[in-house]
């Protein structure tokens, strides 16, 4: 599981991608990037995710989003068509 806390933003996005990345390349069959303790996810964390997710399928790891109660999170990705992305 990946865990965030505070904000992601132009400046964290590259340290989320950075924990995303090593972990879709790690031995697993299952990430799970859990959002709930956000205070803020910006539209730079939608493009790690859409990176992540091209990579999660490149190493046919599944990639799960749990946004939790986090408003900014939530509100981008009921923007997007999450047909690829596996909200929880």
């Amino acid at each position: 599981m990946v865990k965030t806390n505070g904000a992601v933003d132009l400046g964290t996005a590259p340290r989320l991608w950075e924990m995303l990345s090593q972990r879709l390349h790690g031995s697993g069959t299952k990430v799970i990037l859990n959002l709930s303790e956000l205070e803020f996810f910006g539209t730079t964390g939608m493009r790690v995710l859409e990176r992540a997710h091209l990579l999660a399928e490149e190493t046919h790891t599944l990639l799960f989003v749990f946004p939790g109660e986090c408003r900014s999170a939530r509100r981008l990705l009921d923007l997007r068509d999450n047909e690829d992305l596996h909200v929880l």
